[in-house]
């Protein structure tokens, strides 16, 4: 009796050893995945133009009265700067000097570093480089592809409340809150959305989104535990929910999947926005 016990528990630690190493290997292909897919991430978080940055092309462009540019022109300029056609005709004179510190901020070719936020998520950004933004409007979105979780470009993104403040959700365990715009200048990359709307309809919006969307727990989960609508008494929100909520508050869902959990992606695809601005975006592609 007594060796066929023993031989009993040799068989069941020999059982159980089989299945802690083949939890540990999946555990370690799994981690293995996530790794690989972070560093194709970090790979991925800012597109330089391919062609050369021509400085005497954009003087010579610049040179001439704004009236007499042609379509060639405009996209000239924009594959230069990053600069659409909505910026130049929301604006009443040409800032030279900042198209041509666009033109050089657009073609700005380093390695950013990886702030690791949380387990599993990191942002790419520049500690030393404050990219140029256009002057901006309420209602207008910000949006970057800099904030990667485990391999996942899920982005980040703002509804700006006037010139100088953005409105965010910025991570786990926080409040929503007032920003600057610094976040996104020195991120990897950014877009700058804005909606086709009045400007006094989009004040309107950005003003709900100020009196409203402040304080409010951060939770990846918003859209599945709880409503996505919570415009009558908001609870939680996440960064690009908390722009679609404002939105969302006078009728336009600028989901453009319409699914549970909006992302900033989402946002970025939603025909409700023009873009002003792309720095670090493939210029074709955006973020699609």
């Amino acid at each position: 009796m007594g060796a066929k016990r023993l031989k009993n528990r040799k068989i069941a630690f020999l059982r159980a050893a089989i299945v802690f190493a083949s939890i540990m290997f999946a555990l370690a292909v799994i981690a293995s995945f996530f790794l690989i897919s972070d560093v194709i991430a970090h790979g991925d978080v800012r597109a330089i133009p391919s062609y050369a940055m021509d400085e005497e092309g954009l003087d010579e462009v610049l040179s001439r009265d704004k009236d007499s540019w042609t379509d060639g022109d405009y996209d000239f300029v924009y594959r230069q700067t990053g600069l659409t056609k909505v910026y130049f005709d929301g604006v009443s004179y040409i800032n030279t000097n900042f198209v041509k510190q666009c033109q050089a901020d657009l073609f700005y070719d380093a390695e950013p570093e990886h702030d690791a936020a949380n387990f599993g998520s990191s942002h790419d950004y520049f500690p030393d480089k404050l990219f140029s933004m256009v002057s901006l409007r309420a209602g207008d979105v910000i949006i970057s592809s800099s904030v990667h979780t485990f391999g996942w470009l899920n982005g980040h993104a703002a509804i700006v409340i006037n010139s100088t403040t953005t409105l965010q959700a910025i991570t786990i365990g926080t409040k929503s809150v007032l920003q600057t715009t610094n976040w996104f200048r020195h991120a990897s990359n950014f877009m700058v959305l804005r909606p086709k709307l009045s400007a006094d309809e989009a004040q309107q919006i950005a003003q709900w989104a100020h009196d409203n969307m402040q304080g409010i727990d951060y939770s990846l989960f918003t859209g599945i535990f709880n409503a996505k609508n919570q415009a009558d008494e908001p609870l939680t929100t996440q960064c690009a929910h908390l722009v679609w909520q404002a939105y969302m508050a006078f009728g336009y869902d600028i989901d453009s999947t319409g699914g549970p959990v909006v992302t900033p992606r989402n946002i970025a695809a939603s025909d409700m926005f023009e873009v002003v601005q792309v720095n670090g975006f493939d210029l074709d592609k955006l973020w699609n």
